[in-house]
């Protein structure tokens, strides 16, 4: 059985790729540093900066949520229907 996630993009990320939505198919062990790593060689520009090379967690100036929650580590493993956010943190005052 195929699993499928869904990618939505905001701000500039959703210029680069040229759409707001991507559906993608998983495997079982894909991680979410699988998925950004994918997004940074197919789009490269600031999708290479989503992940801090000297962490290898999700970027500070990168806000990446899944299924409805800020998530910073990598090696969380995607399962099917999870919905990933990419977008740029907005700061209030």
């Amino acid at each position: 059985m195929t699993a499928h996630i869904k990618i939505q993009l905001f701000a500039m990320f959703k210029e680069i790729a040229g759409r707001k939505e991507i559906v993608q198919d998983i495997h079982p062990e894909t991680t979410l540093g699988d998925v950004l790593n994918g997004l940074a060689k197919k789009y490269s520009k600031d999708f290479k900066e989503t992940i801090d090379e000297k962490t290898r967690q999700v970027d500070i100036s990168t806000l990446v949520m899944l299924n409805g929650r800020n998530i910073r580590d990598t090696d969380v493993k995607l399962k099917d229907n999870d919905l990933i956010i990419i977008t740029i943190p907005v700061g209030g005052g």
